[in-house]
């Protein structure tokens, strides 16, 4: 599979992701052939990207910590929960702790797994699905240290409610594309203290947990807000979700800006650790990342593109890569292409993700076709 982006599709592309409606209906299923009429649809609804198949992906395992079924659940129930929080302002916290636990007990089962597959979420969608993967990556990153499962309940709750007070903001300035004014981006702080005065309420909700909604935007170096805190004055829950979420937010399609290539982002996270964010935290959220998802086209130093075949938990760096051109950039036939597992090759190594690059995708479709009809 391949992430396209929405401007970029064309009619007679296959569809390799169920897709959803905001309200969990079937739009379009795995399979589906795209038509005019389906990509101005998804257009419409805020889509900004799908998963395309490949011909030459056919044949690989795409897994994750998480099942779809269990994601797609969670980000409608999500949507419905947040719904109801704005209007009465009150938390179904059974169904959230349901939620989490579900969570929990399927990240521990998949333990050996990385986090790689990308979701696809509409506009409308972009808050309760980012709350979910803020979720799974906090809850990942509490077992590697070590938390135990009632721990990794309570750090989940306040990951995926890490957000709550979201809904309490004017949505014409959540939605505003370009750069909010000043009054407008006090209005969005505002969240951590009225997601922070929910939580705090509910009986069953540790303070803990709470205090991820809190503290969530506090920085290391006491840049960040609402209260100025440094380093260890931040909770140890929200000093997890702070990476969680930054990953998160820059891996994600925005209606002012396109997501960040995986690779990307995990710069950027390098770049603020020990400065902005927490150096432990993130080191251990890079453990858990697949630099390079499985089904990616990437660019080796030695000027061959290959496809990501498998990522390995030791090693998210150095996958094992099918190699589908030679130096000069020209597809190799189907039965020359080889397979290399980059953490026996120190002399090679990736170099960039070529994922965007529509004319490499193009030519290494055009020679499977044609190896396709031949055979």
């Amino acid at each position: 599979m391949r992430k396209v982006l929405i401007n970029k599709l064309q009619p007679g592309m296959i569809l390799g992701k169920t897709i959803f409606s905001p309200n969990g209906h079937v739009l379009l299923s795995t399979g589906s052939e795209l038509n005019e009429t389906f990509i101005r649809r998804l257009q419409a609804l805020g889509y900004t990207a799908v998963l395309v198949q490949e011909n030459y992906c056919e044949g690989l395992a795409f897994n994750d910590i998480v099942s779809d079924r269990s994601r797609i659940d969670s980000t409608i129930a999500l949507r419905n929960i947040f719904d109801e929080t704005r209007k009465i302002k009150k938390l179904d916290t059974k169904a959230i702790k349901s939620m989490v636990n579900t969570f929990v007990d399927e990240i521990i089962q998949n333990r050996n797994l990385l986090f790689e597959l990308p979701d696809i979420r509409s506009y409308d969608n972009y808050l309760h699905g980012h709350c979910v993967n803020v979720c799974i990556l906090a809850i990942r990153i509490g077992m590697l240290l070590e938390y135990n499962e009632i721990q990794l309940r309570d750090l989940g709750i306040g990951a995926v409610l890490h957000d709550i007070g979201m809904v309490f903001v004017n949505r014409e300035v959540l939605e505003r594309p370009g750069k909010l004014s000043a009054s407008e981006f006090e209005q969005v702080k505002q969240h951590s203290i009225t997601g922070f005065n929910l939580l705090r309420e509910q009986k069953d909700v540790n303070l803990l947990s709470a205090h991820v909604s809190f503290q969530h935007h506090e920085k290391i170096d006491g840049s960040g807000y609402p209260r100025l805190l440094k380093r260890d004055e931040i909770c140890e829950f929200a000093r997890i979700v702070a990476v969680a979420d930054l990953f998160d937010a820059l891996t994600s399609e925005r209606k002012h800006r396109k997501s960040y290539a995986y690779s990307e982002a995990i710069k950027i996270i390098r770049e603020e650790a020990g400065q902005k964010i927490d150096l432990n935290m993130a080191e251990l959220l890079l453990k858990n990342i697949a630099i390079h998802p499985t089904g990616s086209l990437v660019q080796l130093n030695s000027g061959e593109v290959g496809l990501v075949v498998a990522n390995f938990r030791q090693d998210p760096e150095n996958p094992m890569v099918r190699v589908l051109t030679d130096r000069t950039g020209r597809a190799l036939d189907y039965e020359s292409a080889w397979e290399v597992e980059l953490i026996n090759k120190p002399d090679l190594h990736i170099v960039k993700p070529v994922e965007d690059d529509d004319r490499v995708a193009a030519v290494l479709r055009e020679v499977y076709n044609r190896q396709e009809k031949a055979g």
